[in-house]
């Protein structure tokens, strides 16, 4: 398996895609590196980035999404939910992102649990941990798809153990959240793009998965 180990710069233009359990790539957002250290990796991803997402051939109101009893495919999308700022903290198993309005306006933070980022040559991959925490300026948070995470450990595409460790690692963020410090006071609902940062844009070798391939 050959991956990148060398860091991205500041304005680099690369892609945050989702695998599945079966190592298929079921979400693309391409982003532009904010920052890429020993402490953290911060991405920017504006409103208005071409993105491929999955879309279902059944999709039921109010009910936790199957990724094994129905089909989907990856389709040509446009990011419309929030102007984000991505911020992965090495040895966390969790991205903070931090959300603004189309006009600016700070919306809170989103707590995606996920697993450990892989470096790539195109950018980073992770596994999704169905488990997110919503939280508004305030600092008033509550849990979301606590039903994804249920199903996916009833349909063994997650283990008993491993859905413990989301729920550990989802308690750890909302410790953090209702903590005075860590990293709801660094200031970064302040953050806005600097002029001089490029948008991102799709890659056309966006569904390359051949650092995987076993030798």
């Amino acid at each position: 398996m050959e991956m990148v180990r060398s860091r991205f710069r500041c304005g680099d233009a690369i892609l945050y895609r989702e695998l599945d359990e079966n190592g298929r790539i079921i979400d693309v957002k391409p982003v532009t590196v904010v920052e890429d250290s020993d402490a953290r990796i911060v991405l920017w991803l504006p409103l208005g980035t071409p993105t491929k997402k999955p879309e279902a051939s059944i999709d039921i109101p109010d009910r936790p999404r199957d990724w094994v009893n129905r089909t989907w495919t990856l389709v040509d999308s446009v990011w419309q939910w929030a102007e984000l700022l991505m911020i992965v903290r090495h040895g966390e198993f969790r991205a903070t992102w931090v959300r603004w309005s189309a006009e600016g306006v700070f919306q809170g933070w989103y707590v995606n649990l996920q697993s450990r980022l892989i470096r790539t040559r195109l950018g980073f991959d992770f596994r999704d941990h169905q488990l997110d925490i919503i939280v508004d300026p305030e600092r008033r948070w509550k849990w979301k798809d606590r039903d994804e995470l249920d199903l996916a450990i009833r349909q063994g595409r997650m283990t008993r153990e491993a859905g413990r460790a989301v729920w550990s690692e989802g308690r750890r963020a909302v410790g953090e959240i209702e903590a005075p410090g860590g990293l709801y006071i660094e200031g970064w609902e302040n953050w806005r793009p600097d002029t001089t940062l490029a948008r991102p844009q799709m890659r056309k070798d966006w569904d390359d998965l051949s650092m995987y391939d076993k030798p």
